[in-house]
């Protein structure tokens, strides 16, 4: 009985859509519930806090030589 499901050379039109349709419901439901846990993964992990001093700082120093630079007018 099994050989009968698995040999697909006398599949009707209809038996061939049933079963493309039936993969791509199972294929989409995989990638939901991979991209759910990938979601619930993130949610555990601390939060990534980005160094932002090196810009600050470049952004301080930008200042002060304006300032200087106004100064000297």
């Amino acid at each position: 009985m099994l050989s009968n499901l698995i040999d697909a050379s006398n599949w009707t039109h209809e038996q061939w859509l049933a079963a493309s349709i039936l993969l791509f419901a199972v294929l989409s439901i995989l990638v939901v519930l991979h991209r759910m846990l990938k979601i619930f993964r993130m949610t555990r992990k601390s939060s990534y806090q980005p160094n932002l001093r090196p810009l600050r700082r470049r952004r301080f120093r930008n200042e002060v030589e304006s300032t200087k630079h106004d100064d000297e007018d």
